[in-house]
């Protein structure tokens, strides 16, 4: 599968969760939600996990591909320090001797990335432009999965900085699908960070 394709599925996957977040937040003719607070909050999460793993299914896919030799969508190929023999040999080399690659870390991808390519590799340049808002991103997974103290608190940190306001017993949705302070259109928090996702994933791609 070329990566053009593997941009499309992120795309239509990001689609996909959007579309059940509109219908958790269907309205009647009154204007009053048709489904509880809690359910609304449970779709959200759920399709918050949905795009996250969207993701993550990206970054393992591309980065396959371009071990492998592929060329970007625009015909690049970037120089590769390795060769493997097909893509299951592919993701042997990238797991190594652990039991799995965490592509929630930037960090891990950063450093794989300079070890399988030349500096000079679409990873490492739009990982390293979006350092912060991944591993924001990967704090709102964490708490969309399994909300604890531990997690809330750090919920709680991101919204503090990224909403510029004091924020405690913080929730996945109150804090994704509120105004994004720094946004000129009036954007929320979940839809920057997907506008960041798609520039990522395309600049990527086209390498």
């Amino acid at each position: 599968m070329p990566l053009i394709d593997s941009l499309n599925t992120f795309r239509a996957s990001v689609a996909e969760a959007n579309g059940f977040i509109a219908l958790a937040f269907q309205q009647d003719a009154s204007g009053a939600y048709v489904l509880p607070q809690n359910q609304r909050d449970f779709i959200s999460d759920s399709a918050f996990l949905k795009l996250f793993i969207a993701w993550e299914t990206f970054l393992e896919h591309s980065f396959i591909k371009y071990m492998l030799g592929e060329p970007s969508i625009l015909g690049t190929v970037i120089v590769r320090y390795v060769q493997p023999i097909d893509e299951q040999h592919a993701h042997k080399l990238l797991i190594g001797t652990q039991k799995y690659v965490d592509w929630s870390n930037p960090d891990i991808v950063k450093r794989l990335c300079n070890l399988f390519f030349d500096r000079a590799n679409p990873f490492d340049t739009f990982i390293s432009s979006m350092m912060t808002d991944l591993f924001d991103l990967k704090t709102v997974r964490n708490a969309a999965a399994h909300l604890t103290s531990t997690t809330r608190q750090q919920l709680d940190s991101v919204g503090t900085r990224r909403l510029r306001r004091p924020c405690v017993n913080l929730n996945v949705s109150d804090f994704i699908f509120a105004v994004d302070p720094l946004s000129a259109t009036g954007d929320t928090i979940l839809t920057t960070y997907l506008n960041k996702l798609d520039v990522g994933a395309e600049g990527i791609s086209n390498a």
